[in-house]
Protein backbone atom coordinates (compact mmCIF):
# COMPACT_ATOMS: atom_id res chain seq x y z
CA UNK A 1 0.00 0.00 0.00
CA UNK A 2 1.17 3.45 -1.07
CA UNK A 3 2.39 5.24 1.77
CA UNK A 4 0.45 8.51 2.01
CA UNK A 5 2.53 11.59 3.05
CA UNK A 6 0.46 15.29 3.69
CA UNK A 7 2.77 17.81 1.92
CA UNK A 8 0.49 21.20 2.02
CA UNK A 9 -2.36 22.15 4.16
CA UNK A 10 -4.63 24.72 2.48
CA UNK A 11 -7.19 26.36 5.26
CA UNK A 12 -10.30 28.28 3.92
CA UNK A 13 -9.30 31.82 2.41
CA UNK A 14 -11.68 34.27 0.55
CA UNK A 15 -12.60 31.33 -1.75
CA UNK A 16 -12.72 27.66 -1.32
CA UNK A 17 -13.81 24.64 -2.24
CA UNK A 18 -17.50 23.59 -1.28
CA UNK A 19 -19.44 20.19 -1.51
CA UNK A 20 -22.67 20.30 -2.62
CA UNK A 21 -25.54 18.07 -1.59
CA UNK A 22 -29.23 18.43 -3.32
CA UNK A 23 -32.15 18.02 -1.08
CA UNK A 24 -34.44 15.32 -2.55
CA UNK A 25 -32.09 14.40 -5.57
CA UNK A 26 -28.73 13.40 -6.33
CA UNK A 27 -26.40 13.86 -9.26
CA UNK A 28 -26.63 11.35 -12.45
CA UNK A 29 -24.45 11.13 -15.07
CA UNK A 30 -26.26 13.36 -17.05
CA UNK A 31 -25.64 15.92 -14.98
CA UNK A 32 -23.42 18.74 -16.92
CA UNK A 33 -21.94 21.35 -15.41
CA UNK A 34 -23.33 25.04 -14.60
CA UNK A 35 -22.60 28.25 -13.29
CA UNK A 36 -23.37 29.12 -9.47
CA UNK A 37 -23.60 32.59 -8.15
CA UNK A 38 -21.58 33.01 -4.67
CA UNK A 39 -23.16 35.34 -1.99
CA UNK A 40 -21.33 35.87 1.61
CA UNK A 41 -23.27 37.08 4.40
CA UNK A 42 -21.95 40.14 6.41
CA UNK A 43 -23.66 39.20 9.85
CA UNK A 44 -21.70 35.81 10.20
CA UNK A 45 -19.49 35.81 6.72
CA UNK A 46 -21.39 32.60 5.90
CA UNK A 47 -21.08 31.62 2.06
CA UNK A 48 -24.60 31.42 -0.04
CA UNK A 49 -24.63 29.11 -3.03
CA UNK A 50 -26.97 29.87 -5.76
CA UNK A 51 -27.51 28.27 -8.88
CA UNK A 52 -30.64 26.72 -11.68
CA UNK A 53 -30.78 23.40 -13.03
CA UNK A 54 -34.04 23.53 -15.75
CA UNK A 55 -36.70 25.28 -14.44
CA UNK A 56 -35.55 25.02 -11.00
CA UNK A 57 -33.69 27.28 -8.85
CA UNK A 58 -31.42 25.85 -5.81
CA UNK A 59 -30.21 27.56 -3.09
CA UNK A 60 -28.78 26.83 0.29
CA UNK A 61 -26.28 28.15 2.98
CA UNK A 62 -23.06 27.00 4.17
CA UNK A 63 -23.46 25.04 7.56
CA UNK A 64 -21.46 25.77 10.22
CA UNK A 65 -19.17 23.30 11.57
CA UNK A 66 -19.32 24.06 15.29
CA UNK A 67 -17.70 20.37 16.39
CA UNK A 68 -15.05 19.73 13.05
CA UNK A 69 -14.18 20.87 9.85
CA UNK A 70 -14.46 19.26 6.67
CA UNK A 71 -11.22 18.16 4.55
CA UNK A 72 -10.78 17.08 1.01
CA UNK A 73 -7.74 15.17 0.07
CA UNK A 74 -6.02 15.73 -2.94
CA UNK A 75 -3.50 12.78 -4.08
CA UNK A 76 -0.46 12.35 -6.32
CA UNK A 77 -0.07 8.81 -7.63
CA UNK A 78 3.39 9.53 -8.56
CA UNK A 79 5.11 10.84 -5.51
CA UNK A 80 2.07 9.50 -3.10
CA UNK A 81 1.90 12.88 -1.23
CA UNK A 82 -1.44 14.30 -0.72
CA UNK A 83 -3.02 18.01 -0.41
CA UNK A 84 -5.36 18.56 2.17
CA UNK A 85 -7.72 21.32 1.77
CA UNK A 86 -10.48 22.64 4.05
CA UNK A 87 -14.31 23.08 2.48
CA UNK A 88 -17.58 23.99 3.03
CA UNK A 89 -20.51 21.94 3.09
CA UNK A 90 -24.08 23.30 1.23
CA UNK A 91 -27.15 21.19 1.65
CA UNK A 92 -29.27 22.95 -2.07
CA UNK A 93 -33.05 22.97 -1.90
CA UNK A 94 -35.47 23.99 -4.66
CA UNK A 95 -37.19 27.28 -4.68
CA UNK A 96 -40.75 27.82 -6.05
CA UNK A 97 -40.95 30.52 -8.19
CA UNK A 98 -44.37 32.69 -8.63
CA UNK A 99 -45.37 34.11 -11.30
CA UNK A 100 -47.21 37.27 -9.70
CA UNK A 101 -48.58 38.70 -13.07
CA UNK A 102 -49.93 35.59 -13.74
CA UNK A 103 -51.77 35.07 -9.99
CA UNK A 104 -53.32 38.85 -10.57
CA UNK A 105 -54.61 37.95 -13.89
CA UNK A 106 -56.02 34.64 -12.40
CA UNK A 107 -57.81 36.30 -9.41
CA UNK A 108 -58.92 39.62 -11.79
CA UNK A 109 -60.66 36.73 -14.54
CA UNK A 110 -62.40 35.38 -11.33
CA UNK A 111 -64.01 38.22 -10.07
CA UNK A 112 -65.22 39.47 -13.70
CA UNK A 113 -66.60 35.90 -13.96
CA UNK A 114 -68.27 36.66 -10.55
CA UNK A 115 -69.80 39.60 -11.73
CA UNK A 116 -70.94 38.70 -14.80
CA UNK A 117 -72.08 34.75 -14.24
CA UNK A 118 -72.22 34.19 -10.37
CA UNK A 119 -75.25 33.71 -7.85
CA UNK A 120 -76.62 36.58 -6.12
CA UNK A 121 -75.07 35.63 -3.00
CA UNK A 122 -71.51 35.88 -5.19
CA UNK A 123 -72.52 39.23 -6.52
CA UNK A 124 -73.15 40.15 -2.89
CA UNK A 125 -69.73 38.89 -1.97
CA UNK A 126 -68.15 40.46 -4.90
CA UNK A 127 -69.30 43.99 -4.03
CA UNK A 128 -68.82 43.99 -0.79
CA UNK A 129 -64.88 42.92 -1.12
CA UNK A 130 -65.13 45.93 -3.48
CA UNK A 131 -66.08 48.61 -0.74
CA UNK A 132 -63.18 47.02 1.36
CA UNK A 133 -60.73 47.82 -1.32
CA UNK A 134 -58.49 51.06 -0.05
CA UNK A 135 -57.80 53.67 -2.67
CA UNK A 136 -53.90 54.04 -2.25
CA UNK A 137 -54.08 57.56 -3.18
CA UNK A 138 -56.73 58.49 -1.15
CA UNK A 139 -55.30 57.42 1.74
CA UNK A 140 -51.75 58.79 1.10
CA UNK A 141 -53.25 62.22 0.12
CA UNK A 142 -55.45 62.22 3.62
CA UNK A 143 -52.70 61.09 5.60
CA UNK A 144 -50.20 64.21 4.16
CA UNK A 145 -53.51 66.27 4.39
CA UNK A 146 -53.32 65.34 8.40
CA UNK A 147 -49.91 65.49 8.63
CA UNK A 148 -49.32 69.01 7.15
CA UNK A 149 -49.81 71.09 10.32
CA UNK A 150 -47.46 69.08 12.76
CA UNK A 151 -45.05 71.04 13.81
CA UNK A 152 -41.63 69.56 14.86
CA UNK A 153 -41.66 72.28 17.75
CA UNK A 154 -44.33 71.31 18.90
CA UNK A 155 -42.66 68.16 20.87
CA UNK A 156 -39.78 68.61 22.91
CA UNK A 157 -37.59 66.30 22.74
CA UNK A 158 -34.94 67.61 25.08
CA UNK A 159 -35.72 64.81 27.45
CA UNK A 160 -34.64 61.83 24.52
CA UNK A 161 -31.31 63.10 23.63
CA UNK A 162 -29.60 61.60 26.36
CA UNK A 163 -31.26 58.20 25.61
CA UNK A 164 -28.53 55.25 24.97
CA UNK A 165 -28.93 51.58 23.81
CA UNK A 166 -25.84 50.66 26.19
CA UNK A 167 -27.26 48.44 28.84
CA UNK A 168 -25.48 50.84 31.31
CA UNK A 169 -28.13 53.30 30.85
CA UNK A 170 -30.43 51.14 33.00
CA UNK A 171 -28.00 51.08 36.06
CA UNK A 172 -26.23 53.85 38.55
CA UNK A 173 -22.23 54.40 37.18
CA UNK A 174 -20.81 50.57 37.20
CA UNK A 175 -17.13 49.44 36.56
CA UNK A 176 -17.73 46.28 34.77
CA UNK A 177 -13.77 45.41 35.01
CA UNK A 178 -13.33 45.90 38.78
CA UNK A 179 -11.32 43.34 40.44
CA UNK A 180 -13.35 43.94 43.78
CA UNK A 181 -16.58 43.10 43.79
CA UNK A 182 -16.81 46.59 46.20
CA UNK A 183 -15.65 48.34 43.10
CA UNK A 184 -18.41 47.33 40.89
CA UNK A 185 -20.70 50.24 42.11
CA UNK A 186 -19.60 53.35 43.52
CA UNK A 187 -22.17 54.50 46.51
CA UNK A 188 -21.05 58.49 46.15
CA UNK A 189 -22.16 58.23 42.20
CA UNK A 190 -25.40 56.77 43.13
CA UNK A 191 -26.19 59.74 45.28
CA UNK A 192 -23.65 62.74 45.26
CA UNK A 193 -22.52 63.85 48.75
CA UNK A 194 -24.59 67.58 48.51
CA UNK A 195 -27.94 65.26 47.88
CA UNK A 196 -26.80 62.74 50.47
CA UNK A 197 -26.54 65.26 52.80
CA UNK A 198 -29.96 67.36 52.04
CA UNK A 199 -31.69 64.03 52.06
CA UNK A 200 -30.37 63.43 55.95
CA UNK A 201 -31.43 66.95 56.99
CA UNK A 202 -34.89 66.33 55.64
CA UNK A 203 -35.72 62.94 57.02
CA UNK A 204 -33.82 63.42 60.61
CA UNK A 205 -36.20 63.22 63.57
CA UNK A 206 -39.14 61.51 61.09
CA UNK A 207 -40.48 58.53 61.55
CA UNK A 208 -39.93 57.01 57.84
CA UNK A 209 -41.17 53.22 59.19
CA UNK A 210 -44.52 53.99 56.71
CA UNK A 211 -41.88 55.43 53.56
CA UNK A 212 -39.82 51.79 54.00
CA UNK A 213 -41.15 48.55 52.79
CA UNK A 214 -41.52 45.91 55.32
CA UNK A 215 -39.55 43.74 53.63
CA UNK A 216 -36.85 46.71 52.93
CA UNK A 217 -36.90 47.54 56.85
CA UNK A 218 -35.92 44.18 57.89
CA UNK A 219 -32.78 44.74 55.81
CA UNK A 220 -32.25 48.28 57.56
CA UNK A 221 -32.63 47.18 61.09
CA UNK A 222 -29.90 44.58 60.76
CA UNK A 223 -27.21 47.84 59.78
CA UNK A 224 -28.76 50.99 60.88
CA UNK A 225 -27.05 53.40 59.47
CA UNK A 226 -27.41 56.67 57.73
CA UNK A 227 -26.56 54.98 54.26
CA UNK A 228 -28.71 52.68 55.07
CA UNK A 229 -32.23 54.21 55.80
CA UNK A 230 -31.35 56.64 53.13
CA UNK A 231 -31.14 53.66 50.27
CA UNK A 232 -34.12 51.86 51.90
CA UNK A 233 -36.25 54.95 51.39
CA UNK A 234 -34.93 55.28 47.98
CA UNK A 235 -35.47 51.83 47.29
CA UNK A 236 -38.93 51.63 48.62
CA UNK A 237 -39.87 54.90 46.50
CA UNK A 238 -39.20 52.96 43.40
CA UNK A 239 -41.01 50.14 44.34
CA UNK A 240 -43.80 52.15 44.91
CA UNK A 241 -42.97 53.67 41.51
CA UNK A 242 -42.20 50.80 39.62
CA UNK A 243 -46.20 49.59 40.75
CA UNK A 244 -47.80 52.72 40.73
CA UNK A 245 -50.07 53.49 37.26
CA UNK A 246 -49.85 55.98 34.79
CA UNK A 247 -52.96 57.61 36.27
CA UNK A 248 -51.92 57.72 39.61
CA UNK A 249 -48.55 59.34 38.76
CA UNK A 250 -50.06 61.99 36.35
CA UNK A 251 -52.18 63.36 39.39
CA UNK A 252 -51.05 66.61 40.48
CA UNK A 253 -51.02 65.46 43.97
CA UNK A 254 -49.19 62.04 43.60
CA UNK A 255 -45.87 62.18 45.38
CA UNK A 256 -43.31 59.66 44.57
CA UNK A 257 -41.45 60.10 48.05
CA UNK A 258 -43.33 61.76 51.31
CA UNK A 259 -39.90 61.59 53.48
CA UNK A 260 -37.45 63.88 51.56
CA UNK A 261 -37.88 66.69 48.28
CA UNK A 262 -35.00 66.23 47.47
CA UNK A 263 -35.20 62.16 47.06
CA UNK A 264 -38.41 63.26 45.23
CA UNK A 265 -36.67 65.61 42.77
CA UNK A 266 -34.37 62.73 41.95
CA UNK A 267 -36.79 60.35 41.07
CA UNK A 268 -38.65 62.87 38.91
CA UNK A 269 -35.54 63.87 37.05
CA UNK A 270 -33.95 60.46 36.42
CA UNK A 271 -37.32 57.68 35.75
CA UNK A 272 -39.53 60.04 34.18
CA UNK A 273 -39.77 62.23 31.15
CA UNK A 274 -41.80 65.38 30.20
CA UNK A 275 -43.43 65.64 26.96
CA UNK A 276 -45.82 69.02 26.95
CA UNK A 277 -45.59 69.42 30.56
CA UNK A 278 -46.96 65.91 31.06
CA UNK A 279 -45.21 63.33 33.34
CA UNK A 280 -44.16 60.12 31.28
CA UNK A 281 -42.83 56.87 32.27
CA UNK A 282 -41.76 54.77 29.57
CA UNK A 283 -41.07 51.38 29.86
CA UNK A 284 -37.43 51.85 29.61
CA UNK A 285 -37.33 54.44 32.28
CA UNK A 286 -39.27 51.90 34.51
CA UNK A 287 -37.16 48.74 33.15
CA UNK A 288 -34.18 51.79 34.83
CA UNK A 289 -36.20 52.17 38.27
CA UNK A 290 -36.20 48.38 38.52
CA UNK A 291 -32.75 47.71 38.23
CA UNK A 292 -32.26 50.86 40.54
CA UNK A 293 -34.00 49.29 42.96
CA UNK A 294 -32.20 45.66 42.35
CA UNK A 295 -28.39 47.35 42.90
CA UNK A 296 -29.70 49.09 46.03
CA UNK A 297 -30.53 45.68 47.82
CA UNK A 298 -27.61 44.19 46.49
CA UNK A 299 -25.62 47.34 48.39
CA UNK A 300 -27.59 47.30 51.33
CA UNK A 301 -27.74 43.30 52.06
CA UNK A 302 -23.73 42.53 51.50
CA UNK A 303 -24.10 42.29 47.23
CA UNK A 304 -26.91 39.72 48.46
CA UNK A 305 -30.92 39.31 47.93
CA UNK A 306 -33.60 36.68 47.94
CA UNK A 307 -35.54 36.26 45.10
CA UNK A 308 -38.73 36.64 46.61
CA UNK A 309 -38.43 39.68 48.35
CA UNK A 310 -37.99 41.07 44.69
CA UNK A 311 -40.52 39.63 43.23
CA UNK A 312 -43.09 40.12 46.08
CA UNK A 313 -42.25 43.66 45.99
CA UNK A 314 -42.30 44.52 42.28
CA UNK A 315 -45.03 41.94 41.83
CA UNK A 316 -43.23 40.22 39.31
CA UNK A 317 -42.49 37.02 38.40
CA UNK A 318 -38.98 34.95 38.92
CA UNK A 319 -38.27 34.62 35.13
CA UNK A 320 -39.19 38.47 34.81
CA UNK A 321 -37.04 39.41 37.14
CA UNK A 322 -33.75 37.14 35.44
CA UNK A 323 -34.69 38.79 32.12
CA UNK A 324 -34.24 42.25 33.71
CA UNK A 325 -31.41 41.85 36.44
CA UNK A 326 -28.86 40.49 34.27
CA UNK A 327 -27.79 43.64 32.93
CA UNK A 328 -27.11 44.67 36.67
CA UNK A 329 -24.36 41.67 36.39
CA UNK A 330 -26.05 39.94 39.26
CA UNK A 331 -26.47 36.44 39.14
CA UNK A 332 -28.74 34.11 40.32
CA UNK A 333 -27.48 31.15 42.66
CA UNK A 334 -28.93 28.68 45.10
CA UNK A 335 -28.97 28.49 48.77
CA UNK A 336 -30.61 25.42 50.74
CA UNK A 337 -33.85 25.86 48.92
CA UNK A 338 -34.23 29.49 48.25
CA UNK A 339 -33.07 31.60 45.10
CA UNK A 340 -31.06 33.89 45.67
CA UNK A 341 -29.57 37.48 43.68
CA UNK A 342 -25.75 37.60 44.03
CA UNK A 343 -23.29 40.61 42.62
CA UNK A 344 -20.38 38.93 42.46
CA UNK A 345 -17.22 38.72 40.16
CA UNK A 346 -17.63 37.86 37.50
CA UNK A 347 -20.29 39.45 36.82
CA UNK A 348 -23.06 38.05 35.01
CA UNK A 349 -23.16 39.02 31.05
CA UNK A 350 -25.34 41.68 29.83
CA UNK A 351 -28.17 40.50 27.94
CA UNK A 352 -31.01 42.91 28.17
CA UNK A 353 -34.37 42.38 25.84
CA UNK A 354 -35.99 45.61 26.28
CA UNK A 355 -35.76 48.37 23.51
CA UNK A 356 -39.92 47.86 22.48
Amino acid sequence: MTELTPDVVYPKRSSYPMIVNFQNAYVTAEFNDTECSLFTNEDNDKKTVLTQLGDIVYTGEEESESIGKTLLIARDRKTGKVRIIEAGHVELKPVIKNDLNASQLLETSGLELSRKFGSKKQKKQMEQREKLKMNVETVTQQVEKTIANVSVDQLDTSNYENITESDDFYVPPINRTATSVEDVYDTKKIINEDDFEKILSEIEDKDCSEEILPSIQVIVDKNPTEMQKVYGIYASCLAKFFTATMRDINKKTYHICNSSVTLNSIIIQNFTTSINNKRGRPAEYKDKAFCHFVVLLLLMNNFKINMDTVCEVMKIAPRTVLSKVRVTGATQIKQGDKSVLHLKLPLQVKVFKRRK
